[in-house]
């Protein structure tokens, strides 16, 4: 009930007050991980990491902006040996705490993982070849290893499928395993550059190919397969890599937070801010405060963010769809 009343209070300063409030953010913790996924790389951003007290304390700023749901990614979160300790702090302040990981460490670590985490998120690129040809030997295993961990704790857990040029004919297989599982699944395109770089992406599909693939998506979802991507959100998905105009929240619902502290609104079109050090001044206040917003992107193709702006733009079938999934 909380959270939907903070949602919705959230909706009415966006809409009618004209207010900024981060009540999302997303917090790239570390860019340390041991897979080296080919549309990735985080390994080559910079090294520099908040401490513990620094993290903890910008917990308590970001909880005074008004922050109620926080996802900690990475790189790989479970890199850090704190993490422990930073979900602990987050759960006990009152967030929504989520964790986005590529699951290789979650079993030895579920102890310090289970009693604080809201709801994991698991990456899965289709079989073991293609998910261990992106990411490296042994990944597939392990992220099953990670699912089955998460069912068998009561974990809530989803799975995020980025879509390449080596699995658009993989989505069924992806699906089998949501289904067979009982979790679902999201989709989304990998871009035309790196994460967390602005050198061209190898392994971005090929564009007709990638569109009958979002087309067989929505003819799966249509057919009851667990599909977190809105109907709405699948359709501009399908329009990648052509320009799109979307109502932008970033900034102004949601923000990220990289892993020296810099701010910004949109980690697809301003990480070159990150990259050049020029969002890392300030307080955490005075750097939201003093965020440069987007203006005029139309390349908003990273699915949770898309399904975020179209709930805040009041689309029907997206809130629905939301509420079903969470």
């Amino acid at each position: 009930m909380r959270q939907v009343f903070e949602t919705g209070l959230a909706l009415l300063k966006l809409h009618v007050l004209r207010k900024r409030v981060p009540l999302f953010l997303s917090w790239n913790i570390t860019f340390r991980c041991n897979l080296r996924c080919l549309y990735c790389a985080s390994c080559e951003a910079p090294r520099e990491e908040l401490d513990t007290p620094q993290v903890l304390a910008g917990l308590d700023a970001l909880w005074g902006l008004g922050t109620r749901w926080i996802t900690f990614g990475g790189g790989e979160p479970l890199m850090r040996r704190d993490m422990g300790e930073i979900l602990r702090y987050s759960c006990g302040k009152g967030y929504q705490t989520y964790l986005s990981t590529n699951g290789w460490f979650l079993k030895s670590r579920l102890d310090e993982v289970r009693p604080y985490v809201k709801h994991i998120n698991l990456s899965l690129d289709g079989s073991r070849a293609v998910h261990d040809r992106v990411r490296g030997e042994g990944a597939y295993d392990k992220a099953m290893e990670a699912l089955k961990t998460c069912k068998s704790a009561g974990i809530p857990v989803s799975l995020q499928c980025v879509l390449n040029r080596f699995n658009l004919e993989e989505t069924d297989q992806a699906v089998a395993v949501a289904k067979h599982y009982g979790v679902p699944i999201m989709f989304q395109p990998a871009t035309k550059w790196l994460s967390t770089s602005t050198k061209e992406n190898p392994i971005a599909p090929e564009t007709d190919a990638y569109r009958k693939t979002i087309a067989h998506i929505i003819a799966l979802k249509k057919q009851g397969a667990p599909v977190r991507n809105s109907y709405t959100g699948l359709r501009h998905l399908a329009l990648w890599p052509d320009p799109q105009s979307l109502f932008c929240v970033a900034g102004r619902t949601m923000a990220i937070l990289e892993a020296d502290g810099s701010m910004i609104a949109c980690h697809q079109c301003q990480v070159g801010d990150f990259l050049k050090g020029s969002a890392l001044e300030g307080s955490i206040e005075e750097k939201f405060k003093k965020m440069r917003l987007p203006a005029g992107c139309a390349q908003c193709w990273c699915a949770p963010v898309v399904e975020l702006c179209l709930f805040f733009s009041l689309r029907p079938e997206v809130m629905l769809n939301a509420l079903r999934y969470g």
